[in-house]
């Protein structure tokens, strides 16, 4: 309905749910028409170029990153962007995905995944105050109904019923990196929503069923430019302090001088961001997309893969095994566990715990307690009450003698260790010891 003020009118809009209370409000503006990157125009009189700004205004993009028009074999990913550490955009990444079609509407999405629990983040600021990004777990079908209007956005771990219908990249179907996928996150916003500077201690291949999302993408060596905040030291992972849509040029002087790259996606393409780097991402209009995370590791192997030509004759490698074919069809380190991100439980059984320390560790020389810690804290968030992390971890460093593990001390841990952990993580405590009596 609308209201008549004058010579200005007032649209409301007015979403009626059964049995609930009408919803009243301004949608979100859904354009997707942005200059991006931003045409820069100098502040002058001794102000800084962008002060109070978004990112993107202080300094000219370095260009675009690299492109190609399809999605590349295992192999090519690796050779080419992987192993020296190049972003890449994937035009037309995702083809005859059947999504793409049916979740385009929010109507389908209500009725086939509405009662599934999601986590979403609210974003709530206080004038002149940095953004506080809160997560909560809720039913699908209650975002979906408020987020046009509300300064939601959703990032949740997958599903398993949504997984069925999303596709596993090809790329990611055989060799070493299906061996190790980390996890799968869906993302879905309305209107303009911009997240943090952050980057993954994994490699990210992201992909966009609808929408359009802009990235600035910076190398991490000029992660001090930023106050990086670290998930843990030496990680490769974390998020900037800075509020990157008013970004204050005194107190971040140095982003005038950081080079960075960019890349805009729409329905359909994919971007690969090798693990470490910063990047930050703005979405637009109705915003859906899928991201999966696999670690890095000392070696690629691709031998599974089925080799073919493509078209332009070139060797190309398909998925092995025809039915890995959706990302229901993979295992991953980190699940869906009723809208909380949880540990796989077979990851926690004593014959797959070597090798999920050994994938923990991605291609750093050793495991410290730092790392340990992080990993611990998010398996365990389930229980109110576990071991310390420092005494589980001794546990483990105990027949090595030092306050680290090497590789060869995970593969070498005893069955007694391994044991003892499988049950801290499964259970949320330390096995009881009994002692044998003697009978005199």
């Amino acid at each position: 309905m609308a209201l008549h003020v004058g010579a200005v009118t007032l649209a409301i809009v007015v979403a009626l749910v059964p049995g609930c209370s009408s919803k009243v409000g301004f949608p979100k503006d859904q354009k997707m028409d942005v200059l991006f990157p931003p045409y820069i125009v100098p502040a002058g009189h001794g102000i800084p170029d962008g002060h109070l700004r978004p990112l993107g205004w202080q300094k000219r993009s370095s260009g675009r990153i690299r492109e190609t028009p399809e999605m590349p074999s295992a192999h090519a990913l690796y050779v080419k962007y992987i192993k020296n550490s190049k972003p890449v955009l994937i035009h037309a990444a995702l083809q005859d995905v059947q999504a793409m079609t049916d979740w385009e509407s929010d109507v389908y999405l209500k009725q086939q995944f509405g009662s599934l629990n999601v986590t979403v983040t609210i974003k709530r600021q206080a004038l002149m105050q940095e953004p506080l990004h809160e997560s909560h777990v809720m039913k699908f079908k209650k975002f979906l109904i408020d987020y046009r209007f509300e300064e939601w956005y959703l990032v949740t771990p997958i599903p398993k019923k949504m997984m069925t219908e999303l596709p596993l990249p090809s790329c990611l179907r055989c060799g070493t990196f299906y061996d190790r996928l980390y996890e799968a996150r869906l993302w879905m916003s309305s209107g303009g929503t911009a997240s943090r500077l952050h980057s993954h201690e994994d490699h990210d291949l992201h992909c966009v069923l609808f929408g359009r999302k802009d990235f600035i993408i910076i190398d991490e060596k000029y992660r001090n430019n930023f106050n990086f905040v670290e998930n843990y030291k030496n990680s490769g992972s974390g998020h900037s302090t800075m509020d990157v849509e008013r970004v204050n040029m005194y107190k971040f002087a140095e982003v005038a001088n950081t080079p960075w790259h960019h890349a805009t996606l729409s329905s359909g393409d994919c971007i690969l961001i090798p693990a470490g780097y910063i990047h930050q991402v703005r979405s637009y209009g109705r915003s859906l997309s899928f991201s999966i995370l696999f670690s890095p590791s000392l070696e690629f192997d691709s031998s599974d893969c089925k080799k073919i030509l493509s078209s332009n004759n070139e060797v190309k490698e398909e998925e092995g095994l025809t039915e890995r074919t959706t990302l229901a069809d993979a295992q991953y380190m980190w699940i869906d566990g009723d809208g909380h991100r949880v540990l796989s439980f077979d990851r926690m059984e004593p014959v797959l715990l070597r090798s999920t320390l050994l994938h923990l560790m991605r291609t750093k020389e050793n495991f410290y307690l730092e790392q340990f810690e992080h990993f611990y804290n998010d398996a365990m968030k389930r229980f109110t009450t576990k071991p310390a992390a420092a005494d589980v971890f001794q546990m483990l460093t105990s027949d090595v003698g030092r306050d680290y593990l090497t590789r060869d001390d995970i593969t070498n841990l005893s069955d007694e260790a391994i044991m003892s952990l499988s049950r801290v993580l499964k259970y949320g405590q330390f096995p009881v010891k009994i002692k044998k009596r003697v009978e005199l």
